[in-house]
């Protein structure tokens, strides 16, 4: 409908209005987008944008009100159709107040896409930007390309972060110029920016500091005044900030303008936690009977974010009808870590700890204390080692030994997966390796060593669909089955192993059918993690692998496989993990199924 004819309709139908009665007054309407329909993005914006779609509830008192909402309405879909490129769109539409419910029809010729045909940054006089600014070509505004606004934004929120990068920390964006050329249907893009000085770090300011000592938080930031301003480094240094684990809040920013030197100055506002933390709880098993633990902690010790922590806990409360207190599992441990131990991200590690426990395999009372160091590599990379002491008295059906040993434990780890508790990318590896040496006592010096690994594979980028795969492999070496006290042995089956099988229930058994554990160790599990929703998934499974008494698998003796579903209820702490599995080749004595629940994944 052309321009004029609409005024036209309009005054006649602003005449006729008087003649209506008041509850006549409402034009109820329906709308059709049509011309747009193979180009379902063009479509879905139109939709977006429309309001005779959004208000088409809220019908207009009148015809003439009808033509106002249309006309709005044009304006905005050629706004649109601009943002996407098309600047030579036709958008009309045809109203027919004749019917009921009134008939809008919006008619779209959206015409050639325009395209990128330049792109530039200069100075605010037109001068050429300092060195190591970014090029136009960096910006992923590519000639060619079409000429849709978001992509031009974009491009533009790119500007800033990579100047900062050089260390042009207060550089501003000052406009954009958009040129559009209708004779070669394309846009011309200019970005105006004054990088402003290249700066370095300046001085630190903390705010917030009450209980925490500055030096504390000040040996935590990976730079020194002086040194060239670089974004990575003040995110590392609110990264490792927050992981002294005494702050609820971190957040480092730079003063508004910089120093005549050149000089960034930092500000650095942290809101401190409660120091002290106490907690309890209980738990039942099925086989371990009742349970209880209680815990209080020290974030802050001494003022330097030096954290100790002492547990309790007892355990096989009324566990297979035992009621003597005897019988019962004991444990009391104490941990401390003091951080950036003579070196930034490097931390001292002393635990100690009193235990009582029974597993099915054997009954063991010890006294173990341990120091380690552990430093930081790189991101996700690290090592520790160390030293600990154990005096033990063991009891097994074939044996009753007392050791007392020292060992030498070495570990380094490698974490590129995405999620702590529910990871759907990327990799995790693992190695550890502890000589012991027999000072006294009934055992001889031995080695064990353990390697690790699981991958994730995300096939819809969105986690939705999520293939894991774990293997594990570890040896005994130097040490014959009855050399090595029982619980330095490898055991395996339970919610964290081989799942349809009970705990320690995998591998060889001694003549009262006990598990006997064994000297090498293979494991592999393969997932599929479904969601079903965004809150609910579904996990089939299959886990194999067996302990051997050997120092090497000896695969030929076979392999104990088991298969499964769980369901997974992520929350904000983590998914919370529920399976059920049944062994495909149980021998006698294995139960026909298995269940689990936890916090987090299987692996």
């Amino acid at each position: 409908m052309s321009q004029g004819r609409w005024r036209i309709w309009m005054l006649s139908a602003a005449a006729s209005m008087a003649a209506l009665p008041a509850h006549a007054q409402e034009t109820k309407y329906e709308v059709s987008i049509q011309g747009v329909e193979d180009q379902p993005h063009l479509s879905r914006l139109l939709h977006e944008v429309s309001s005779l779609l959004e208000l088409k509830n809220q019908p207009p008192p009148s015809p003439i009100g009808l033509g106002r909402r249309a006309d709005a309405d044009l304006d905005r879909f050629r706004a649109a159709l601009r943002s996407e490129g098309y600047y030579d769109a036709i958008v009309n539409a045809e109203i027919d107040v004749d019917v009921v419910p009134a008939k809008v029809l919006i008619l779209v010729e959206e015409g050639a896409r325009y395209k990128i045909t330049r792109v530039a940054l200069t100075a605010p006089d037109g001068a050429t930007l300092p060195k190591g600014a970014p090029l136009a070509e960096a910006l992923g505004l590519d000639i060619g390309s079409p000429a849709r606004a978001p992509a031009v934004v974009d491009a533009e929120g790119r500007i800033l972060p990579r100047l900062a990068e050089q260390s042009y920390a207060y550089a501003k964006l000052l406009d954009r110029e958009l040129v559009v050329d209708h004779a070669v249907q394309g846009m011309d893009v200019t970005y105006i920016v004054d990088a402003g000085p290249e700066v370095k770090f300046g001085e630190v300011t903390f705010n917030g500091l009450s209980e925490v000592n500055e030096r504390a938080a000040r040996r935590r930031l990976p730079w020194r005044t002086g040194d060239v301003y670089h974004p990575a480094a003040m995110e590392e240094g609110r990264e490792a900030l927050a992981n002294l684990g005494v702050f609820s809040s971190v957040r480092l920013r730079l003063a508004d303008e910089p120093t005549a030197e050149n000089q960034a100055p930092v500000i650095v506002d942290l809101a401190e936690r409660e120091m002290n933390y106490v907690g309890f709880g209980t738990d039942y098993g099925t086989e371990d009977g009742f349970g209880a633990n209680a815990y209080w902690g020290d974030r802050n010790l001494m003022g330097n974010a030096e954290k100790l922590r002492v547990d309790a806990s007892i355990a096989g409360i009324s566990r297979r009808g035992e009621t003597s207190a005897s019988d019962f599992d004991y444990r009391l441990a104490t941990t401390y870590q003091q951080p950036d131990f003579l070196s930034r991200r490097q931390s001292l590690n002393l635990s100690a700890e009193a235990l009582s426990e029974r597993p099915d395999a054997y009954r063991r009372k010890a006294v173990v204390v341990t120091a380690a160091v552990e430093r930081q590599l790189a991101k996700g990379l690290k090592a520790s080692l160390g030293i600990t002491a154990e005096q033990s008295h063991i009891k097994e059906n074939t044996q009753t030994t007392k050791n007392t040993l020292v060992g030498i434990p070495a570990a380094i780890t490698w974490d590129k997966s995405n999620n702590l508790l529910n990871p759907t990318k990327g990799f995790r590896l693992s190695g550890a390796v502890t000589p012991y040496l027999a000072a006294l006592g009934d055992s001889s010096s031995f080695a064990i060593a353990r390697v690790g690994g699981s991958g994730y594979f995300d096939f819809s980028d969105n986690g939705k669909y999520v293939a894991a795969l774990r293997g594990v492999y570890g040896a005994v070496i130097g040490g014959g089955l009855l050399d090595v006290p029982a619980d330095k042995r490898f055991f395996a089956g339970g919610g964290g192993s081989i799942r349809g099988y009970g705990y320690q229930e995998v591998g060889p058994r001694d003549a009262q059918g006990e598990p006997l554990g064994g000297v090498s160790l293979l494991e592999m599990s393969a997932e599929m993690r479904v969601m079903v929703t965004d809150e609910i998934g579904v996990v089939p499974f299959i886990d194999a692998g067996n302990v051997y008494t050997t120092e090497y698998p000896k695969l030929g003796q076979g392999l104990r496989y088991a298969a499964g579903i769980g369901g997974r209820y992520l929350t904000v702490i983590g998914p919370i993990r529920l399976d059920v599995a049944v062994p495909l080749n149980k021998r006698d004595g294995d139960k026909s199924f298995q269940f689990y629940i936890s916090i987090g994944q299987a692996f």
